[in-house]
C-alpha cells in the first residue's frame, strides 16, 4: 500500500514534468506560444515541450476562435490523445468567443471538451501561458492552485434587437372596369 502511494506519487510528479503541448492554432495566439518557448522565458525548464504531433501529446493548447467545423476536429483529436490529457483554452476568443463571440458559427472550447485552465487575455502574455500550465501541474499534483475561470455574462440585452415586421401596404383599388362596347351581334338583336 505504501510502494502504491509512493509509486502514484512519482507518477504524477513525471507528468506534471512532461507537458507536451501542441498547438491548435486558429488565431494570433500562436505567436505567444512562440515568445513562450524561445529562450527568453523558456518553458522547457518547467518540463513544457512544444510537440507537434496531437496524437501523441498530453496536453492541447487552443489558442483562438473554433468554429463549428473546427469544433468536430477538436473534439476528434481529443478523443484519440492519451490519458491522462490535458486542454488549455488560450486567449478570449478560446475562452468566450472573444470579437466573435455572437457570430453564429463561434463556439466555446469548454462546450465540446473539458478545459483544464483558461488563459484570459488578447493575446496573452507568455508569464500568463506558463502560470496556466502551472496551474494544470497543480491539478495534475492534487494541490489546489489558483483556478481562473470565466464569467458568462449574458450580453444579449445589448444587442440590437430586430425591428417589427412592417405592415404590408394596403392594396389600391382596383380601378372601374369599363363598360363592354355592344357587340354588332348584340345591336341586331334588339328590336327597332
Amino acid at each position: 500500500m505504501l510502494k502504491q502511494a509512493k509509486l502514484d506519487r512519482i507518477i504524477r510528479w513525471g507528468i506534471k514534468w512532461s507537458m507536451w503541448p501542441v498547438h491548435l492554432v486558429t488565431s494570433c495566439c500562436g505567436v505567444e506560444v512562440a515568445h513562450t518557448s524561445a529562450p527568453v522565458f523558456d518553458a522547457e525548464r518547467w518540463g513544457v515541450l512544444p510537440f507537434n504531433t496531437m496524437r501523441q501529446t498530453n496536453v492541447i493548447l487552443v489558442e483562438g476562435t473554433i468554429t463549428r467545423k473546427m469544433a468536430k476536429v477538436l473534439k476528434w483529436v481529443y478523443e484519440q490523445m492519451p490519458e491522462p490529457k490535458f486542454v488549455i483554452a488560450m486567449g478570449a476568443c478560446a475562452v468566450r468567443g472573444g470579437l466573435f463571440w455572437n457570430s453564429y458559427h463561434v463556439v466555446q472550447v469548454d462546450t465540446i471538451v473539458p478545459v483544464d485552465a483558461y488563459i484570459p487575455g488578447c493575446p496573452p502574455t507568455p508569464e500568463a501561458v506558463i502560470r496556466a500550465f502551472f496551474m494544470v501541474g497543480n491539478k495534475i499534483l492534487g494541490k489546489p492552485g489558483p483556478e481562473v475561470k470565466p464569467v458568462k455574462v449574458d450580453l444579449t440585452p445589448y444587442l440590437p434587437q430586430p425591428k417589427p415586421a412592417a405592415k404590408p401596404a394596403a392594396k389600391p383599388a382596383a380601378p372601374a372596369k369599363p363598360a363592354a362596347a355592344p357587340t354588332a351581334a348584340a345591336t341586331q338583336a334588339q328590336p327597332a
